[in-house]
């Protein structure tokens, strides 16, 4: 067993900081053989793209996790449930796949269904928000005969979805994914498209320390004696004080799962849905192509940042930064968990008691990346991710997926997930990328 896990993968999502070149050294890996280079003739990166959605102002944070609570795991349908002719959507608001895209784009159908049975025809909605489950929500309106108008506060579409290239191939800065391919509308999507998958191997991953994984396991057993897990945290299954190895598999297991710290994370969480059974699967061609299949010619006004939602029994009005005033008959809100929980969008009358509570009981938790390109493969060339356990800092850059695996080039994504996330979220690109670097040279000495 490996500190992978399956829902993990799929919920790595993130925001482009920064996008660049490094020179390259002077010397060259040859990669992909049992031998690899030592250390101090590791390759310069020669281009590098990397994430902080903690600093993103539309999203502050990755995607949302489950918090100690009274609320537990009813938490995300008390905050999807509608308040007059306000909705809700977004994937912190799905039962079924929360954390995922396939989340997002159940619930902006949910959303859709809920107000093609109470309007009446031609009725005017906003669908605040781009991703899978605005443009989700927004496609099924529009078909159903009714005005849509897709708001978006960023200058592009996508939300938390958002593809970039690098030496050619797809490098996504959100969302990567479909987990679990069987039963997953994405999958359905991916179908309809004629896009490619790799079916990510999770047995196919080197490096970490099994040991530390399966001593983590034993004191995750005890969960099943928690009397009550909605409000028992993570952290009380495990010793106070932890050896590195330990930590390590902490980390590996729950933190860059969930984007949250033990201490921080429910027991109740594992309890909560995914979307699919069966492998998961990258696209080689970029999760791009799903959301502009979803979105059709659904037009989209970006750079409309959202800072006051006034509701009555006739309709509601979206106030802009700009002062501009759009209104309608209904309005679904579709932000992530984060911008809720900062009080970015101000709602009068002020939101029920009851879904305030969800939104101070979801957590919004963090994963970033950073994509490297080398100028030659120093790594496993088979291995379709390698693990590294850091003794003098558990967690950092413990995890790495090959991207030559996947797309044949010579390309590594690295991830940083919960307080090493944090750490890394303020520095600088080369820190960042020096901070990798060392990661790096210190795997292959």
């Amino acid at each position: 067993m490996t500190g992978v896990t399956r829902r993990w993968f799929l919920t790595a999502t993130g925001a482009v900081v920064a996008a660049g070149a490094a020179s390259a050294c002077d010397t060259t890996a040859t990669g992909g053989s049992p031998t690899t280079p030592h250390a101090s003739s590791l390759p310069e990166p020669v281009a590098f793209l990397r994430t902080s959605w903690s600093t993103d102002p539309f999203a502050l944070g990755s995607y949302s996790y489950l918090a100690p609570s009274p609320l537990g795991v009813s938490v995300r349908e008390i905050l999807a449930a509608p308040v007059g002719r306000l909705h809700f959507a977004g994937e912190a608001t799905s039962g079924e796949a929360p954390a995922t895209q396939a989340g997002a784009l159940l619930s902006g159908r949910r959303a859709a269904a809920e107000i093609i049975e109470a309007a009446r025809p031609g009725e005017q909605v906003i669908v605040v928000g781009s991703g899978f489950s605005g443009l989700g929500c927004a496609r099924d309106l529009t078909d159903a005969g009714l005005r849509v108008t897709v708001i978006e506060g960023r200058d592009r579409v996508g939300g938390r979805t958002w593809t970039e290239r690098l030496d050619g191939i797809p490098a996504e800065m959100g969302a990567s994914w479909i987990h679990g391919h069987q039963g997953n509308p994405l999958t359905t999507l991916l179908r309809e498209t004629g896009g490619r998958s790799y079916s990510f191997d999770y047995d196919n991953v080197v490096g970490g320390d099994e040991n530390a994984v399966a001593e983590l396991d034993t004191y995750l057993a005890k969960a099943e004696d928690v009397e009550d897990p909605d409000t028992t945290p993570y952290s009380a299954l495990l010793p106070r004080k932890m050896s590195p190895a330990l930590s390590y598999a902490v980390n590996s297991v729950l933190v860059q799962e969930y984007g949250a710290e033990p201490e921080d994370l429910a027991v109740s969480a594992d309890e909560e849905g995914t979307a699919g059974e069966g492998s998961d699967f990258l696209l080689p061609d970029g999760y791009d192509r799903l959301l502009a299949h979803v979105r059709g010619s659904i037009p989209v006004r970006t750079g409309a940042v959202v800072t006051r939602i006034a509701r009555n029994a006739d309709g509601v009005a979206v106030t802009l930064d700009s002062g501009e005033i759009l209104r309608a008959d209904r309005c679904v809100v579709t932000v992530p968990i984060g911008v809720l929980k900062a009080g970015k969008i101000t709602f009068e009358p002020a939101l029920p008691t009851r879904k305030r509570e969800a939104v101070e009981a979801l957590g919004s938790g963090l994963l970033d990346k950073l994509w490297l390109q080398f100028p030659s493969v120093f790594w496993d060339k088979k291995a379709d991710a390698i693990e590294w356990f850091d003794p003098t800092d558990p967690g950092r850059w413990s995890l790495w997926v090959n991207g030559h695996r996947t797309f044949g080039k010579p390309v590594l994504l690295g991830f940083n997930a919960g307080r090493p996330a944090h750490d890394h979220a303020h520095l600088t690109d080369r820190q960042v990328v020096d901070s990798a670097m060392d990661a790096l040279r210190r795997m292959h000495a």
